[in-house]
């Protein structure tokens, strides 16, 4: 009973010209099956030939004299030892669902380059956001690092969860060569999990996953996997202990979060005619790609009571079309100052503007300094309780702005009760027809 097919894409090697090799990274791939999309993770993993390590998640660059090469063999090391690593995971969990996952790389002579990590829901797709990130991020620096190298995994859900993984391994060490290097995480800058009252390194299932924080992490695919706090509004304080940014959460938490989102979006599924309800696999993909923000609101007692998401990549919304944004907002295109507001959620104990407004100000604050602009959808139904209004209102209260309907959609129904009773001739007659 096969429930996962892999597909992989594999360049040559990456070797440097002008200087000795020094890092040897590797490049493995893994299509694993579960039950949950957890278990699939760590079979894809054990595929891989790296479950039995601690991951640390690195920032996308390679260093000078390093040398990327394919391989396939379990990579060497003893159980529970660190394994610095570059990774992409793409997960599907309906039958006939493809989940496709991508690294990219490119280097100059001296072994010096940039990874990228893309995942999506076909090889073409994967293939052209790897080609793209790295044109746009070698234009960005000025500097020729040749051609682009790419290795892809897919899966194919049959009748359980999968995951498609890659993952080029830098070096491994043990806790006792770690450590020292490790810097003190100020308490300001701890990270407790939603649900677990947990505080430190994350985990999943048993790969831990630690962050190194810059001072204003960008919103691109290279970026260091962290998070931040940012100011709770003094109106908020009494609901809401604290903020934080997350351009990453790992999936054991990601799960956590998934609960929070069942629990307070489930009413719209009777409410809208349109899907408002991510699956799980989609939510999974929000909360592990570093392109979209999850702006969380922490309640007094540790535990996660609200959340919204911003991107500044508009790919990262399945539902809206980049070209539109391009095409109309052409100025804010450019520089990546067009926002897409992704969702919020308040828990159903939690309910008030007190905790949407702690999530919101920061968002609106950002998209500011950029004199951005921010967009979002609303159902009829949820514009009719006044959300719609509370948002505009929110935003509205940190700047000069502008606020207006850019589009709508209306669903029409046609109910049939049985045929017609009145003379058929005076039926509608298509002209021309017999």
């Amino acid at each position: 009973m096969s429930t996962a097919r892999s597909a992989q894409r594999r360049p040559a090697e990456t070797v440097p010209t002008t200087a000795d090799a020094g890092l040897t990274i590797t490049v493995r791939t893994g299509s694993g099956s579960g039950r949950t999309l957890l278990s699939a993770f760590d079979h894809a993993l054990h595929l891989a030939g790296v479950a039995d390590f601690n991951l640390v998640t690195l920032s996308s660059v390679i260093p000078p004299g390093s040398r990327v090469r394919n391989v396939d063999a379990p990579l060497a090391g003893g159980h529970g030892d660190v394994l610095f690593a570059v990774r992409a995971e793409a997960f599907a969990e309906r039958p006939g669902d493809v989940a496709w996952a991508g690294l990219g790389w490119c280097a100059d002579e001296t072994g010096a380059g940039l990874f990228v990590e893309h995942h999506g829901t076909s090889e073409e797709q994967v293939a052209t956001l790897i080609e793209t990130s790295l044109a746009d991020m070698q234009a960005t620096r000025d500097h020729d690092y040749g051609p682009v190298s790419m290795t892809l995994a897919s899966a194919v859900c049959v009748d359980r969860p999968v995951c498609a993984l890659v993952i080029a391994a830098y070096e491994v060490a043990t806790w006792r060569d770690a450590a020292p290097a490790a810097a003190p995480v100020r308490e300001e800058e701890q990270v407790s999990d939603a649900g677990h009252g947990r505080v430190g390194p994350r985990s999943v299932h048993g790969h831990s996953v630690t962050s190194a924080e810059p001072s204003e992490p960008p919103l691109h695919d290279d970026e260091v996997v962290s998070s931040r706090s940012v100011p709770v509004p003094e109106a908020s304080r009494s609901a809401v202990a604290r903020v934080t940014v997350e351009t990453h959460v790992d999936a054991e938490t990601a799960r956590d979060y998934y609960r929070l989102y069942r629990q307070s979006f489930s009413g719209i599924e009777t409410l809208a005619v349109a899907r408002h309800m991510l699956h799980e696999s989609e939510f999974l993909e929000e909360m592990l790609d570093p392109r979209v923000h999850k702006y969380i609101a922490w309640g007094h007692g540790g535990e996660a009571v609200g959340m919204t998401t911003l991107t500044q990549d508009l790919a990262t919304v399945p539902w809206i079309s980049p070209q539109w944004f391009a095409h109309h907002l052409p100025e804010h295109s450019a520089r990546q100052a067009a926002y897409y507001f992704g969702f919020a959620l308040v828990h159903p104990d939690h309910q008030g503007a007190q905790v949407l407004r702690a999530m919101i100000e920061p968002m609106a604050l950002e998209v500011m300094r950029n004199r951005g602009v921010v967009t979002w959808d609303m159902c009829a139904a949820n514009d009719a309780r006044g959300f719609g209004q509370t948002y505009m209102k929110l935003l509205e209260a940190f700047g000069d702005v502008t606020t207006e309907v850019i589009d709508r959609q209306t669903y029409y129904a046609a109910t049939y009760h049985g045929p017609r009773t009145d003379d058929p001739a005076a039926a509608p007659h298509e002209e021309g027809s017999s």
